[in-house]
């Protein structure tokens, strides 16, 4: 197994106070002055790549009896702060219905316990520009967690993802990629930015500009799929608790796909009276566990289109290539 890390610099702690507010808002200038020793708020966070076994291992680290996750995944609080939130499109009130308030955000972890270590799980944290300098004025003494996929891998499954959840109205992928540039002018959802999600690079370097490299661990998809204990030992250890504890394993979310029953698709992922109603009676973890096998039942995974992967590899080699020096590994299997 191998951890990726690489030397950064640490932002000056001296900003004026014009500048954060320009940054957070007055609003969260109040949260060093409100906080005590004893404050529930994350010690870790999982903060991407989207489509990266997030999901998994977020439900894995649930598991550990020493660690208290979030019961909502992505809550965005970090992304957007107390940003004004418009977007259209498909599925925009993922983002709409972000968490906002940092009173909001610390209701999250209210039935912390006697854990050890308290994690949040959001990949919009990676894509986020503005994400690594809110979390390091809030939470400067946190651990964050990254794993990367292959990234024309992982625009293909984003754009199945979207297709298996009903919000992607276009059947061709090389056609949405050449939608990107409208659909961001008409202000939908970062999730239709299929080849911009995965500039790993881009992302990356904005947490390793304002973080000390002591606070970051960076794992690959591949080494994660193939030995997810050993993954799991070094993340235990990295955030403090019994590295000897193995989760089940058997629950594999997110699957990816393009649905062979629309109807029935609709049905699982869609608002209806009746889904509801019987939503309000099971706890979110089991919802999404009936959700997926559903779901993951009527799925068939196409393959990507030779069109859509030349389309990717132009438009991801440069920042593929920098990303091989920040992290000092061999990244040209995902070129090829």
């Amino acid at each position: 197994m191998y951890t990726w890390c690489n030397s950064a610099k640490c932002i000056n702690t001296r900003s004026t106070v014009s500048h954060l507010i320009s940054l957070f808002g007055k609003n969260r200038l109040e949260f060093k002055k409100n906080m005590t020793p004893m404050e529930k708020l994350p010690t870790f966070l999982l903060i991407g790549a989207a489509r990266s076994g997030t999901t998994a291992l977020y439900s894995y680290l649930r598991q550990h009896p020493e660690i208290f996750m979030s019961e909502r995944k992505e809550s965005n609080f970090f992304a957007f702060g107390d940003e004004s939130l418009d977007c259209a499109g498909p599925g925009a009130d993922y983002i709409n219905n972000s968490i906002r308030t940092l009173s909001d955000y610390r209701r999250l972890f209210d039935n912390v316990g006697i854990e050890k270590a308290i994690g949040e799980a959001c990949p919009l944290y990676l894509y986020s520009e503005m994400a690594p300098q809110r979390i390091r004025h809030h939470l400067p003494d946190v651990k964050l967690i990254a794993v990367l996929r292959n990234p024309i891998e992982q625009a293909f499954s984003h754009f199945l993802y979207a297709r298996r959840q009903m919000l992607e109205p276009l059947d061709d992928f090389t056609s949405a990629l050449e939608s990107e540039v409208e659909r961001k002018r008409k202000h939908w959802q970062p999730l239709f930015q299929y080849s911009q999600f995965p500039k790993y690079h881009q992302q990356l370097k904005r947490y390793y500009d304002v973080f000390p490299e002591r606070q970051l661990r960076v794992y690959s998809y591949e080494e994660f799929v193939e030995n997810p204990q050993a993954v799991l030992s070094d993340i235990y250890s990295f955030v403090g608790v019994d590295k000897a504890h193995v989760p089940d394993f058997s629950y594999r979310p997110n699957a990816g796909g393009v649905p062979k029953n629309r109807l029935l698709q609709g049905l699982v992922m869609k608002p209806h009276a009746a889904t509801w109603l019987i939503g309000q009676l099971i706890p979110e973890h089991f919802k999404r566990r009936i959700r997926d096998a559903v779901s993951d039942y009527n799925l068939e995974k196409p393959l990507l289109p030779e069109d859509s992967k030349d389309y990717l590899v132009k438009e991801l080699r440069e920042d593929i290539l920098k990303l091989q020096v920040l992290l000092k590994r061999d990244l040209s299997a995902w070129l090829q």
